[in-house]
């Protein structure tokens, strides 16, 4: 079976969780049999050595400023129908891109991005023949409200039925796909009012937890971090209508420990907002952008890993975090229910929109030992139940059976 997946929403996406799910899906279906390509552009997990289509950058990330920009409706608009419609930007032209899937016929198209729906409709508008699933990490299911939001430009162009809302666009877009995955309970729910083609496949960890001694030193010195310092820290792109970054900045702000240290893992356009804001604390870090092997490492010398996001599918980071044990404050958007061990919730949570209760979190988790330990026991068992291989068994048997 022959299996594309299509990730139109890495042109601004360089690292992420979306583009981790790709490179996922891409080794471990091949392993299983499936004859896997992608469609897409060069990320930190995909290259020009994977076999498929990547795509040339036509511009640059969005910075902060474009990125505010591109929030106002009328900008939306004009968007909506200078590139979207028309599909321009794309790096090639739409007819190359649909003769070269062609060569490849897939039986199965996976997308997963919003991005990917007005090319993949213009594939099957265009005679290909395949069965479509769409990964939902969230933001078809909750957070496209109105047509010229960020996500609601590609899914209401991409249907291309007339619709009097967002609401009748969203079941349009749906019911389009001949399986739709759910990353979460929530979202599941969500969908399924919608349509029954809907499946729940939590996502797996993908990495494994080992001790790099030279590598964990390295980073200490690099970032002048003692091993007596409680090292709280987020990974993840800087992208703040999401991520939300800016709340754990101004909770740590609110603690007063000298041996605590907040390192920020990622870059993306809020990059310099969050620089401002941490300006006024030296125990404030900004590393960048980070290999797996640094980040491997980043995850062992950290006390706790906070996600203060204002919507998830289901974070990766979350999963790597519990590989190597390590105690986790996650956002009550960010916190999905399927975290709970015998219907009890696992970790603790806070209101992404309150900083004052993060920084009093915070200060718990940090004064009690004991609260660590369980934490860090609660994290094992999380590692334990959502795999990998778990994950791959489960879209491995939905496409077999759309097949």
């Amino acid at each position: 079976m022959k299996v594309l997946l299509v990730d139109m929403g890495s042109k601004h996406n360089v690292t992420g969780g979306q583009s981790r799910v790709v490179r996922i899906l891409y080794d471990g279906l091949r392993k299983r049999g499936f004859s896997t390509y992608y469609l897409g552009y060069e990320t930190m997990y995909m290259d020009g050595r994977k076999r498929g289509l990547v795509l040339g950058r036509t511009g640059k990330t969005l910075n902060a400023r474009k990125s505010r920009l591109s929030e106002v409706g009328l900008v939306r608009a004009a968007y909506n129908l200078a590139y979207v419609s028309r599909m321009k930007g794309l790096g090639m032209h739409r007819d190359e891109i649909l003769h070269r899937i062609r060569r490849i016929n897939p039986d199965i198209i996976i997308s997963n991005a919003i991005a990917d729906f007005p090319l993949i409709s213009y594939f099957r508008a265009n005679g290909l023949r395949f069965k479509a699933v769409y990964i939902d990490h969230g933001s078809a299911s909750t957070t496209a409200k109105r047509y010229m939001s960020k996500e609601g430009v590609p899914l209401s162009m991409g249907t291309g039925r007339p619709a009097v809302n967002i609401a009748a666009k969203r079941k349009a877009f749906f019911s389009f796909f001949d399986m739709n995955v759910a990353l979460n309970d929530r979202h599941y729910h969500e969908i399924s009012k919608i349509t029954g083609k809907v499946s729940l496949i939590t996502n797996g960890a993908s990495v494994k937890a080992y001790r790099d001694p030279a590598t964990e030193e390295r980073l200490r010195n690099k970032f002048g971090i003692d091993k007596d310092d409680f090292v709280v820290v987020y990974i993840g792109r800087l992208f703040e209508r999401q991520k939300n970054v800016s709340t754990l900045i101004k909770a740590f702000k609110e603690t007063r420990e000298n041996d605590m240290k907040l390192l920020i893992v990622g870059d993306g356009p809020s990059m310099n907002k969050y620089k401002e804001l941490a300006s006024d604390d030296i125990r404030i870090i900004f590393s960048g952008v980070m290999g797996d092997r640094e980040l491997n490492s980043i995850y062992n010398l950290s006390n706790l890993f906070v996600l203060p996001s204002r919507w998830e599918g289901f974070a990766l980071t979350v999963l790597e975090a519990a590989v190597h044990s390590l105690p986790m404050a996650l956002s009550k958007s960010a916190y999905v229910s399927d975290l709970n061990d015998d219907g009890k919730k696992a970790i603790p949570s806070f209101n992404e929109n309150d900083p004052y209760e993060l920084a009093v979190l915070i200060e718990k988790i940090y004064s009690d030992e004991g609260i660590q330990s369980e934490l860090r026991r609660e994290s094992l068992r999380i590692a334990k139940r959502f795999t990998e291989r778990r994950m791959l068994d489960k879209y491995a048997k939905m496409l077999e059976r759309l097949e």
